[in-house]
């Protein structure tokens, strides 16, 4: 057999350069905005609140394996090599990772900001040095909150306090990305006369090293974001290298020692299987896809590099129902919360990309022994686990935040197209190759990736639908849609199984 776990090793260039072309795509359409006569502040700030959110999410989702790779510990803790200059060395790894994303998707618009009011040629170097500033800033502050974490924490507490806190700063990054259109409403148009109200912004105060760069004259105002901007990332840096590098040393030690777990008398150890339900017998009568269902649940639940990887993307899907409560008294269109339940969609895809991956990769070869002769019921034991552990509690959040927000029948059914095409989403990874769960090695930037290609793709794929199905709701037309869509969805999710089901068990 082939090895299945130097498969990633091959293909993570040519993810990279995929994902920069598509990052590049998505920064020449918003650079498309400079031609709606926004001034050098305005403009910037748009810029910097997109790769705010873009590199934020990106580093927090990488930083799980570059900070704290379990395969570094045999290498390197018996070495003398001092824990700054490791910490160090770490960090500029994800420094690294943040100017590849940042550059990528600012690369057209540091050109097309020249259009923007009251810029200069020197345009493009200002916005180079200040792209660079945010990507320094981005990564010292995920360093500086994993360093805090590892000083107060103990190695039990680390796992799960380090995966939430994940998901805090991936609902954070989004948050402040959804600010910014709603201050420019507010504002009408952001100024350099509201900076006040735009201090606790990061992405401000880099757009003010844009403003005071590319402009001849600035308002004393703006310095105070700018300051305010090289104050922040350096002492972030200082404190995450300086200060914080002893402890991070001291508790990249503890996680690379093995954890006894010494099981209760008298109670049998949890399974998350359920293999004695009745109803996951039911539901799984196949006892290979059982068994892969128990594998991925005791995963999720305990295994600290699948966590880390994979409970960020969980903050995005509950900011739009948030979103909506903070623009319910201003009438706005329930639209925006509704976006969560389409992008449901992708979140068993995540998981089940996320699953993938693993520090122990090698022990996948095992699936080269057994006797399988497809790896259908692998596949969707694991689909089901994250449908049941992920996908059905976030659904049940979404709808009781959704209950809050919007009060009509008729935009609470605007929502069922999208959940009606959940099923066929779920099949999409099986479908181009095998699906094994933790087959291959974490590569730096894979994850990234995957995640931004996943959600870019599949949130067109629902966008569309949510256009035809709001044409459809202004035609009367949304059941007989409904109807269809379901007899449609039906036909293709019995032929997408049956050719998961049929291709047999084989690695390129």
């Amino acid at each position: 057999h082939r090895d299945l776990h130097s498969f990633p090793t091959r293909r993570s260039s040519d993810l990279l350069l995929f994902i920069a072309a598509m990052y590049m795509l998505v920064g020449l359409t918003t650079s498309l905005s400079v031609f709606a006569h926004m001034n050098v502040f305005t403009y910037a700030m748009v810029l910097h609140s997109m790769t705010f959110l873009v590199v934020g999410m990106a580093i927090t989702s990488e930083s799980g394996d570059i900070l704290f790779s379990a395969n570094e510990s045999d290498v390197l803790l018996h070495r003398p090599i001092h824990s700054r200059t490791l910490l160090l060395a770490k960090g500029l790894n994800l420094i690294g990772l943040a100017l590849f994303l940042a550059g990528s998707l600012n690369f057209f618009p540091t050109f097309f900001g020249l259009a923007a009011r009251g810029a200069h040629w020197w345009f493009p170097l200002t916005h180079i040095a200040s792209i660079a500033l945010l990507s320094v800033f981005c990564s010292a502050a995920v360093v500086c909150t994993y360093g805090l974490i590892v000083r107060f924490l103990d190695r039990e507490k680390f796992d799960n306090f380090a995966a939430w806190t994940q998901v805090a700063m991936s609902f954070l990054f989004v948050g402040g990305y959804q600010l910014l259109p709603r201050l420019m409403q507010h504002f009408k148009g952001l100024n350099l006369e509201t900076s006040p109200f735009l201090l606790p912004l990061p992405p401000a105060w880099f757009a003010a090293v844009d403003a005071i760069g590319s402009t001849q004259s600035a308002q004393h105002s703006v310095w105070w974001l700018m300051i305010i901007g090289f104050a922040a990332t350096g002492v972030l840096t200082y404190s995450a290298i300086g200060k914080l590098a002893p402890s991070y040393g001291e508790a990249l030690a503890r996680l690379g020692e093995t954890r006894q777990r010494v099981a209760k008398s008298g109670r049998a150890p949890h399974q998350p299987n359920g293999n004695r339900s009745p109803f996951f017998r039911w539901w799984m009568p196949d006892p290979i896809e059982r068994a892969s269902f128990g594998l991925a649940a005791a995963y999720m639940h305990r295994d600290r590099e699948i966590k880390l990887r994979l409970y960020p993307s969980l903050g995005s899907f509950l900011i739009f129902p948030l979103i909506g409560l903070l623009d319910r008294q201003t009438g706005a269109s329930p639209f925006i919360p509704l976006l969560t339940v389409w992008m449901l969609g992708q979140l068993p895809i995540i998981a089940m990309e996320t699953l993938r991956t693993s520090s122990q990769a090698a022990a996948a070869d095992i699936f080269a022994t057994v006797p399988l002769e497809s790896g259908a019921s692998v596949f969707l034991g694991v689909r089901k686990a994250t449908i049941f552990y992920l996908m059905v509690p976030a659904l049940c959040l979404a709808s009781v935040l959704l209950a809050f927000v919007i009060h009509t029948q008729s935009a609470l059914l605007l929502a069922l197209p999208g959940l009606v095409a959940i099923p066929i989403v779920s099949l999409l990874p099986a479908c181009m190759d095998t699906y094994l769960p933790l087959s291959r090695s974490p590569q730096v930037g894979t994850q990234s990736a995957k995640n931004t290609t996943l959600m870019l793709g599949s949130m067109l794929a629902m966008g569309i639908l949510a256009g035809v199905s709001y044409v459809a709701s202004e035609l009367n037309l949304l059941p007989m849609m409904l109807a269809v869509e379901v007899v449609i969805v039906a036909i293709v999710y019995w032929a997408l199984k049956r050719h998961i089901q049929k291709r047999p068990l084989c690695w390129d």
